[in-house]
């Protein structure tokens, strides 16, 4: 891919790293690349990083992919930079890490004198001059991610690297790579190879990622066409896990009725009560939604009345989709109540949002219900696949991959996002709904007219994913974040802290 001459590398405060490019808003235009530098990882640098690649992919229009490359950013980011601290640890010995026998006895300590002795290794990256050197840039037809260090790496760090990548193209899904994951000793490659296959699902080949290390370098490329299919679906693999829907009930008739009856003009909550109170389930869900932190407030609620008066006739009308979801799926799903707490915690969050978006009250009432409803098809899949859903969960959050989407994509050939949406369409749910289910990971893919309820989503997702140390705020795209009226990462971070320290009191 030819280039144009970049410009000098200098350290700007912005950036909080060396870069070719003032500020993260300079124009993206073809053959010009963004060039940055960086000694260590942190939230500044990451956050830069990743704003840049959401502002090639939105402009390329292929955001569809993020997940995956922006996983295996992080992964070869990683690799680069613990590349870079190794050679400080055997500087420090004054050992060979070439030698192969000294390779290996000295890496047995590695890992413990790296993280009693952080500070130190830091400034021997700097002493040394050993740099994470990343590159974006695009032509009419491809876009490349370069990251580079300033290392070769040892013969037996290359093979394992090759053979790792190697054996990632001979796997039909992640269960294979799982053996490997938990039999792995040092663990290098193993990202890698989920990352490979995480490219592979979203339509990239073999040849879109390459590595080689050579003259003290060792460079990682990763290069996406502009003009990929968007839909890479693997029906195939995912119609067993399809086919359960089957086996799922139509939505309650009663709760149909109650949402019609709602929508008479004349209908009043005396009315709307009587015809609840012949539901004793649905009577307790709703008294105990009225009491939740979203929907409390100040006292407890004891009567059905009361409940229906302090949400509302209207709000009750869209709540009672996720009511009557939650009566179809709590008692056959084991997987039910954990996510549930989670999606009403998720909603307490959205409600605070809504309200620094200064939101209308009828759409805040969508967002509470849709926020309540988002992880249905989570539920599902848990249910369905408990023991691969774990693994990936384990793994996603042990390697800060931004999502385990993709990697539920890889295993199934399906999502829980895509599963919720499927669900929604089974129940006839209104499109809102099924739009929250399908974008709430993949918030820039949503249709415009639904970001005001999926981006509140989104980030209340990503506020418990972070609180439990899952994910972090540097992965946010900045377009959501501006759009609910967080100026910066760290007002976003500050709000969240606050807002869990609430929650735990209520």
């Amino acid at each position: 891919m030819s280039a144009a001459k970049p410009l000098p590398l200098e350290y700007k405060d912005s950036l909080g790293m060396h870069s070719n490019i003032p500020d993260i808003n300079h124009p993206i235009q073809e053959n010009l690349p963004f060039h940055f530098k960086f000694f260590n990882i942190n939230e500044h640098i990451e956050n830069t990083l990743y704003q840049t690649l959401d502002r090639f992919l939105l402009q390329l229009d292929i955001v569809f992919i993020r997940d995956s490359v922006l996983a295996a950013v992080k992964e070869t980011v990683t690799n680069a930079v613990k590349a870079n601290v190794k050679r400080v640890y055997f500087n420090t010995l004054q050992s060979d890490i070439q030698n192969s026998a000294d390779y290996q006895n000295k890496m047995i300590d590695f890992k413990k004198s790296y993280f009693d002795n952080r500070d130190e290794f830091e400034e021997g990256l700097l002493k040394y001059n050993y740099g994470v050197f990343v590159s974006f840039i695009h032509n009419k037809t491809m876009m490349r991610i370069r990251i580079m260090n300033n290392v070769e790496l040892t013969e037996e760090e290359s093979s394992r690297i090759k053979l790792r990548l190697e054996k990632a193209k001979t796997y039909n899904d992640l269960a294979e790579a799982y053996m490997d994951v938990s039999s792995d000793q040092e663990g290098a490659g193993l990202g890698l190879i989920m990352t490979l296959m995480m490219l592979k699902n979203d339509g990239l080949g073999d040849s879109a990622f390459k590595f080689e290390s050579s003259g003290n370098k060792t460079i990682f490329m990763i290069d996406v066409p502009t003009q990929m299919a968007k839909d890479n679906a693997k029906i195939l693999k995912a119609d067993k896990i399809i086919s359960e829907l089957d086996q799922l009930p139509t939505f309650p008739k009663t709760i149909q009725d109650i949402q019609a009856a709602i929508e008479k003009p004349n209908s009043s909550i005396g009315q709307i009560a009587e015809m609840i109170k012949k539901d004793i389930s649905l009577s307790a869900n709703i008294l105990k939604l009225s009491n939740s932190a979203a929907f409390n407030r100040g006292g407890r609620v004891e009567t059905l009345d009361r409940a229906i008066q302090l949400i509302g006739l209207k709000e009750l009308q869209s709540l009672l989709y996720s009511l009557g979801t939650k009566q179809i799926l709590e008692d056959k799903f084991p997987a039910f109540q954990a996510i549930w707490d989670k999606s009403n915690e998720c909603a307490f969050y959205c409600k605070w949002i809504a309200g620094k978006m200064g939101m209308p009250k009828n759409t805040m009432s969508n967002l509470l219900s849709a926020s309540l409803l988002h992880d249905i098809g989570e539920i599902l899949l848990v249910s369905f696949e408990s023991e691969k859903m774990g693994q990936i969960k384990s793994y996603s959050t042990s390697k800060e991959i931004a999502s385990a989407i993709s990697l539920e994509e890889a295993s199934f050939g399906i999502t829980h996002t895509k599963l919720g949406a499927l669900v929604a369409e089974k129940w006839n749910f209104p499109e809102v709904y099924a739009s929250a289910m399908e974008y709430h990971h993949r918030p820039l893919l949503v249709e415009e007219m639904y970001k005001e309820i999926v981006y509140p989503i989104y980030l209340g997702d990503m506020m418990i994913m972070i609180n439990q140390r899952e994910a972090k705020s540097s992965e946010i795209p900045k377009e959501v974040l501006n759009f609910c009226k967080f100026a910066t990462v760290g007002e976003f971070d500050s709000a969240r802290i606050k807002l869990k320290e609430h929650h735990q009191k209520l």
